[in-house]
């Protein structure tokens, strides 16, 4: 499941953002563009947090972008489902997906729901 999570560019692999992505309502409309072609191409001069799906549980984690420049995240690249100006924000976005998640289908299943609301 994970590979289907990601793409390869020159040899590193790149984040894949969710086509439904969730975002902060912090994060004015004529950013996101920006946003997420620097989250792609591995440069942030627009510091956020992103929430990736977490590899090994249904679970969602909550990274500060920069975190991402890292080399390992460069090998091991993340599926950004959420993003948020700050982490107050990226918890509260967390906070919609899992109620979401859970009016649906009455657990808390996340990677489940996201895998079910892009069919």
């Amino acid at each position: 499941m994970r590979d289907s999570f990601c793409t390869e560019r020159h040899g590193e692999k790149v984040h894949k953002l969710y086509k439904y992505l969730y975002w902060d309502e912090n994060i004015p409309e004529k950013k996101k563009d920006r946003i997420k072609w620097r989250l792609k191409v591995a440069k942030r001069d627009m510091p956020c947090y992103v929430l990736a799906v977490n590899e090994g549980s249904d679970q969602l984690d909550i990274y500060h972008s920069f975190v991402l420049l890292q080399p390992y995240f460069r090998k091991s690249s993340k599926f950004i489902v959420g993003i948020a100006a700050d982490y107050e924000g990226a918890v509260e976005v967390l906070r919609r997906i899992v109620e979401e998640c859970y009016e649906k289908n009455r657990d808390a299943d996340l990677k489940k729901y996201l895998a079910e609301r892009a069919e």
